[in-house]
């Protein structure tokens, strides 16, 4: 009995011990509060070229307890530096946390940014060990600190919206041309030497919804943006439709709308793209499904051949000639002439990326690696003139769903 009570003193104490200990824990930390210094995590990156050198926003995500719907809660503060790596070394000099951008998703570029090679401004997220090689990349027109400052409709964070605007869904749409850091490298490394990436802008969409935005650092020293509660600014939607070029890391320019949907029809597996298209002066909006796209290069007659072998499935979602309610049980199928125009629709936006590539000498077709890998003795006597001896050859059909 005299050890049975003893082993209960002792649990006691031991109980008491472990209770006192948890107690100092939780008062210790200010009741459980979290220092959002600490806790900040950095979930996008701004780059901008500035007078002595570069200016970094970072835009950090803070944990905060549920605020209702629509809300967020972030920080966003500006570091300058001779290089990026100094910049980034200012951020925390002025928030006291360095960013590790551990969890950075996006790293947007400054138009201004053009100026300087594409990997000299790219360097310290690929030297960085935190920085994901999947972080999205992209480039907006002004400056990536004023673009990230904006507030979009959903009244949420920028750096969200701006993701949601390259997302995975859009890209298999033909509808953006999302790329990683790691995809970026791959294709400005390889024989073609040329890369591209989504080119990001904004429209106003009128009154903005709430955000809440703690600061990260004084205005004053080109901290932070953004205040509490209601935000009397419009809001803005961001888009993706359009690319910006890059051949041996300088930048060459923007494809437009109707490049760039050749450029993903030809570089990226596309599940469902829209076209319109006309016919017999009646306009139609025909969906494409089941795309593939190929492109094949020989050497023919001393010349290189890049063939371009396309094929879809068409359905009509919207015409001008007759509604789906007016026309028979076989109004899912997509008359020959409506197909023809679709197919010279499609060929006409590749020709026209061909074009860019051929003025530009920007090769996002990728013809001088395919050529390296499949002739590469007949590769060495075209190298780096690939684009201007090349003939294009386009096989496109497009049939309509049964």
């Amino acid at each position: 009995m005299q050890k049975a009570s003893r082993m209960q003193v002792v649990a006691r104490i031991i109980f008491l011990i472990i209770i006192a200990a948890m107690l100092f824990l939780f008062f210790s930390n200010d009741f459980g509060l979290v220092d959002i210094h600490k806790a900040s995590i950095v979930v996008a990156v701004g780059v901008d070229v500035s007078d002595d050198g570069y200016a970094v926003t970072a835009q950090a995500a803070i944990p905060t307890p549920a605020q209702g719907e629509g809300s967020a809660a972030y920080t966003q503060v500006t570091g300058n530096g001779a290089t990026v790596a100094d910049a980034v070394d200012d951020i925390n000099a002025k928030t006291g946390f360095y960013p590790k951008l551990a969890f950075c998703n996006l790293v947007v570029l400054g138009e201004a940014c053009a100026e300087r090679d594409l990997f000299t401004v790219l360097d310290y997220f690929y030297r960085n060990d935190y920085v994901p090689l999947t972080a999205l990349v992209g480039m907006c027109r002004g400056t990536a600190k004023e673009l990230l400052g904006m507030q979009p409709a959903d009244g949420g964070m920028s750096s969200s919206a701006i993701q949601r605007a390259m997302s995975e869904e859009l890209k298999n749409s033909a509808n953006a041309s999302t790329v990683n850091l790691k995809l970026l490298a791959q294709d400005a490394g390889s024989p073609s030497a040329s890369a591209y990436m989504p080119f990001i802008e904004f429209t106003q969409s009128g009154s903005g919804g709430s955000t809440t935005a703690s600061s990260g650092g004084s205005k004053s020293s080109g901290g932070s943006s953004g205040g509490s509660g209601k935000s009397s600014e419009k809001s803005v939607e961001f888009t993706c439709l359009t690319t910006a070029a890059f051949t041996g890391g300088k930048f060459i320019g923007v494809l437009t709308e109707d490049q760039a949907f050749a450029l993903n029809l030809v570089r990226s597996n596309i599940r469902l793209a829209v076209v319109n298209a006309e016919f017999d002066g009646k306009n139609y909006t025909v969906g494409l499904k089941n795309n593939s796209c190929a492109l094949r290069i020989a050497v023919e007659g001393g010349v290189p051949v890049l063939r371009i072998k396309y094929r879809a499935l068409a359905n009509v979602q919207s015409s001008e000639s007759r509604p789906a309610a007016e026309g028979s049980a076989n109004s899912h199928l997509v008359s020959g002439g409506v197909l023809k125009a679709v197919a010279d629709t499609v060929e006409g936006r590749m020709n026209s990326l061909i074009d860019f590539c051929v003025e530009s000498g920007c090769d996002l077709v990728s013809a001088e690696k395919l050529l390296y890998q499949r002739f590469y003795d007949e590769y060495q006597s075209f190298k780096g003139r690939v684009l201007q001896s090349l003939k294009v050859e386009y096989d496109i059909k497009v049939e309509s769903v049964r």
